[in-house]
């Protein structure tokens, strides 16, 4: 008998679904067993998922607990200058400076550097426990500091352990900012940073007077309990708005081959070297012109405080200009100001406008950095990318600090800032050109 081809037909088409059906989830099996998704309690959730708007409600309350975090987080670096005279005067009179160095230069490296490893940490324990797990890391790093009497066991401790804690708490706040808001991702990304600035202004003056009172060792003990409580609170408001895929990677090889990607780092390289110098040097050359001790410390604060304005200013800017556009104008002015000011100066009030104006716009990029990147990639990428660029910021300190200090010392003589000051506008100057060249790369990317 001849077969009916409408049968044929309907049984071809019965049978063959089940095996479209069965190759559909094995495809889909094959994705979860290599993403890790992460979602707004247990950090396990679709990535579909539309979750609340951005911008407005939980948003606010996000942004006050990474302002927070942060102010612990980037702050610390500041009161560190507190130790570093106390290292210098008091403990280690004896020991080379160089050498004291170095538990600050390890310190910045860590905390910039070490966030490329915040990424597979996340997927596996979320946003919210990998902020917790940094503020832990950070505060056992600081009581064993408190216990510290030798300079190998201040950069382990302070430097190494303390600052990879401080990593953890930078790269999850800064991303974890950045998937709550999208129209006014710049201004919060600049209001969360600022809180390194504010950090300046709490506990300089904290640490300052516990060290003063009872000695080093209890201003370490006091500033680890305040990170840890502050921080440890912070965290637990922490959660993704929405579910988003990380990969178990430290790094995804694809980033490293993007010019945008190489271009964005190298504007951070380029631009801690220039930001550097002034925030190191600038204090001790109004020494050199006979400026008070005091006085020029005090400063410190004036900078910080103009630092703030400028962090927040770009962060709003970005909002209503594209950001490389903003980049491009401050990175210039800073520039300017070191090579057309701080230069030419010959007296205190020369100085300190250079210092006012320095502050005024020295600092965009670190806001504006992320900004660019949640513009560019997408949420899975964030992380990543921006423990990629701290990475490129903490070798600027780790190889920049020390030759910058080299060049002082061969060619200035510890007395001179002129060589060092042109490598600073120099710095800035490539960091522009580097900006300009990402503009036409994202343009012919769009």
């Amino acid at each position: 008998m001849n077969a009916d081809p409408t049968k044929l037909i309907k049984t071809y088409s019965h049978n063959s679904i089940p095996s479209l059906k069965n190759l559909s989830t094995t495809s889909e099996q094959k994705i979860e067993l290599n993403e890790t998704i992460v979602d707004v309690d247990k950090s396990k959730t679709n990535p579909s998922e539309e979750g609340p708007p951005p911008d407005k409600g939980y948003a606010w309350v996000i942004l006050g607990a990474t302002f927070i975090n942060l102010i612990f987080g980037f702050g610390t670096f500041n009161a560190f200058g507190v130790f570093q005279t106390y290292y210098l005067t008091v403990i280690f009179v004896d020991v080379p400076a160089g050498q004291i160095a170095w538990i600050s230069t390890l310190c910045v490296f860590f905390t910039l550097g070490g966030g490329l490893t915040a990424g597979p940490i996340i997927s596996k324990l979320g946003l919210r426990y990998t902020s917790i797990l940094g503020s832990c890391i950070a505060f056992v790093g600081l009581i064993l500091a408190s216990f510290s009497t030798k300079v190998w066991q201040l950069a382990l401790t302070q430097g190494v352990i303390f600052g990879y804690g401080c990593s953890l708490i930078v790269n999850v706040n800064v991303t974890v900012t950045a998937l709550w808001f999208e129209k006014h991702r710049g201004l919060a990304l600049g209001v969360a940073v600022s809180g390194g600035g504010f950090g300046a202004l709490v506990l300089v003056p904290v640490v300052t007077k516990m060290t003063a009172l009872s000695g080093i060792a209890w201003g370490f003990r006091t500033l680890g309990m305040l990170y840890f409580v502050c921080t440890f609170a912070g965290g637990m408001f922490l959660k993704p708005r929405t579910g988003f895929a990380l990969t178990n990677k430290i790094l995804d090889f694809k980033l490293i081959k993007d010019p945008i990607t190489i271009l964005i780092c190298m504007i951070g390289f380029t631009f801690q070297i220039g930001f550097t110098i002034p925030v190191l040097y600038f204090p001790a050359s109004l020494v050199g012109m006979g400026v008070s001790t005091n006085l020029s410390t005090n400063l410190i604060m004036l900078f910080c405080s103009c630092s703030v304005v400028c962090r927040i200013a770009a962060g709003y800017l970005a909002r209503r200009f594209k950001p490389v556009d903003i980049a491009i104008i401050f990175q210039s002015i800073s520039a300017i100001s070191i090579l057309g000011i701080w230069y030419t100066s010959k007296s205190f009030g020369h100085s300190l406008a250079f210092y006012i104006v320095f502050g005024f716009f020295s600092a965009s990029y670190i806001p504006l950095g992320p900004v660019i990147i949640s513009n560019h990639y997408k949420k899975e990428k964030i992380s990543q990318a921006n423990g990629l660029l701290n990475l490129f910021v903490g070798l600027a300190t780790l190889v920049g600090a020390p030759s910058v200090g080299a060049v002082f010392q061969k060619y200035g003589k510890r007395t001179d800032y002129s060589q060092i000051i042109v490598i600073g506008g120099v710095s800035y100057l490539i960091s522009v050109a580097f900006i300009i060249a990402l503009k036409y790369y994202t343009r012919k990317s769009n």
